[in-house]
């Protein structure tokens, strides 16, 4: 019992690397690498793809594994914002199109563009993200992700 407890901790603290990992590289790839136009679309969907993956399987070990609440909080946090960043930018582009579809073409003339998800996904997750992954590098450092 013990020994299946371990695997689920370091399952979901290499998850957690490896997530951080691709978090980087898909900033990055935002900003640096914009400059290299034949593999940014590449980079750019791969990594969204796998990070979306990542949140989820963190989510999924974070839940569970038998740690404190407060480390359980973290990961989630974590797992969740790295998938929202992706999960909310795809439903910004498919609310809009349906949108469109239903109304016409004038229909965002006055207004823009769809706020919700769009704000969700470039304001809120990565805000979320951000505040996720200091904290659990912070427990992990302090060696306080303990598990119960």
């Amino acid at each position: 019992m013990d020994d299946a407890r371990n695997k689920i901790y370091t399952s979901m603290i290499t998850v957690f690397w490896i997530l951080l990992a691709f978090s980087v590289l898909a900033l990055s790839n935002i900003f640096i690498l914009n400059e290299f136009d034949l593999f940014n679309r590449y980079i750019f969907f791969a990594s969204a793809v796998i990070l979306t993956l990542l949140g989820i399987a963190l989510i999924v070990l974070a839940a569970k594994a038998k740690i404190n609440r407060i480390s359980k909080a973290f990961f989630i946090l974590t797992g969740s914002s790295a998938a929202g960043i992706v999960i909310g930018s795809v439903l910004h582009n498919l609310v809009y199109a349906l949108f469109i579809e239903l109304f016409g073409k004038g229909f965002w003339a006055g207004m823009g563009d769809e706020p919700v998800f769009f704000i969700i996904a470039l304001v809120v997750c990565p805000i979320a993200l951000l505040a996720g992954i200091i904290g659990c590098i912070v427990l992990i450092a302090r060696n306080k992700v303990v598990m119960q």
